[in-house]
């Protein structure tokens, strides 16, 4: 039994340490998984202490066949989708708005050169706007293997999919990403 399956089988008796623990483990990768997928530092906020509220809810009914990580990440992908249902929003991602919110976001190049800069930038800005029109589960399967670097089984158990509906699901979002960035690169984008 690893140490989070632990933490819930204490957690599951009561245990407000363990389930603290599991909070402390878990919050901020959680906090930017919600931030990818709503471009809100707010709602962010409140699905994370939604998802963890979920959780303890949940910590009697818990059993650890799965990886514990594939489990909190499918009710994270659950309460995502049904706040997207609710605001009937459709998530764009940005990329200034998520480094203002203190989200750290990579450098888009270390590089002295302008150019190059300013290129690897806008690369990424075109990857993240493809990425936000996606459809909410393919977003959700991109920012599982990407973001949180699950394997295709572990994203399979998040999100109720057989491994092979991942790898399809993820090799069509792909293609879609490459032709839309290829599209919004090639026409009259250049500078």
């Amino acid at each position: 039994m690893d140490a989070d399956a632990e933490l819930m089988r204490r957690v599951s008796r009561g245990d407000a340490a363990a389930f603290r623990t599991l909070v402390e483990r878990h919050e901020r990768s959680i906090y930017n998984f919600f931030l990818r997928l709503t471009s809100s530092a707010e709602d962010a906020e409140d699905l994370t202490q939604e998802l963890f509220i979920a959780i303890y809810g949940a910590a009697r009914r818990y059993r650890p066949d799965a990886p514990f990580r594939a489990y909190l990440y499918r009710i994270a992908s659950n309460v995502a989708a049904s706040h997207m249902r609710k605001k009937k929003l459709r998530a764009t991602v940005s990329i200034d708005q998520m480094a203002a919110d203190g989200f750290d976001v990579a450098s888009a190049s270390r590089d002295d050169d302008p150019a190059a800069s300013f290129e690897s930038r806008e690369l990424r800005r075109r990857y993240e706007a493809a990425v936000a029109r996606l459809p909410h589960e393919w977003r959700v399967a991109i920012e599982l293997r990407m973001g949180r670097e699950l394997s295709y089984r572990e994203i399979a158990e998040a999100l109720g999919k057989t491994v092979s509906a991942v790898e399809s699901m993820l090799f069509r979002a792909r293609e879609r990403i490459a032709e839309e960035i290829g599209k919004s690169g090639g026409e009259g984008g250049g500078a």
